[in-house]
């Protein structure tokens, strides 16, 4: 297994548990701009052509700095994604009413978020608590989500969460604020950084 990952063009494989892993493809500074679920063993056999490691959960503001979140309404849905913690759920409806959205304006976001997995979409659930869609796998996204979901310790009865995994609004909100003016700090930042070059 290949830990030592200096290529940055090269795409990497993170091992998520059996034969589910995330293939992430990156820039040329490094930074991750597009990932998608992928089997395991289709890319092993060709490991000349990516790097395999096992995936490790970076907390929200270092997923903040390492990824390219665009500054638009897609980008507010994919942070407030980021202020669910692992074995934890929101609903669609619970980010729409943070963001002054509509229910499906969030899954429409939420089905276009370019790095699933690092940017979890898979925390977000219908507010009935049925896993909902998701497009990070086209064949059985109900399926793979559910399973997500249960890997990070979330109960799901048939496809349907345990409501003792729901956030509290009011948590999720507060999660979202820290991450948010993170963002908008770092894009002041690198802002800075850019007119000075």
């Amino acid at each position: 297994m290949n830990r030592d990952v200096k290529n940055h063009n090269q795409p990497l494989l993170l091992r998520l548990g059996g034969d589910l892993g995330l293939l992430v493809h990156k820039d040329y500074r490094g930074l991750i701009y597009r990932s998608s679920i992928v089997k395991v063993s289709v890319h092993l056999r060709k490991a000349s052509d990516v790097a395999i490691a096992d995936y490790v959960e970076m907390d929200p503001l270092s997923t903040v700095r390492a990824t390219r979140i665009p500054n638009n309404s897609l980008g507010l849905v994919m942070l407030a994604m980021l202020a669910i913690p692992r074995g934890f759920v929101a609903s669609y409806s619970d980010i729409a009413e943070l963001l002054n959205m509509t229910p499906r304006l969030v899954g429409l976001f939420a089905s276009r978020n370019p790095i699933p997995v690092i940017v979890p979409c898979h925390r977000v659930v219908n507010r009935d608590g049925t896993v909902g869609g998701y497009s990070a796998w086209a064949r059985d996204g109900r399926g793979v989500k559910a399973l997500l979901l249960s890997m990070e310790r979330v109960r799901i009865n048939g496809l349907k969460v345990d409501r003792e995994h729901f956030m509290d609004p009011r948590e999720l909100k507060d999660n979202f604020y820290r991450i948010y003016n993170y963002y908008h700090a770092l894009i002041s930042e690198r802002n800075g950084h850019s007119e000075e070059d």
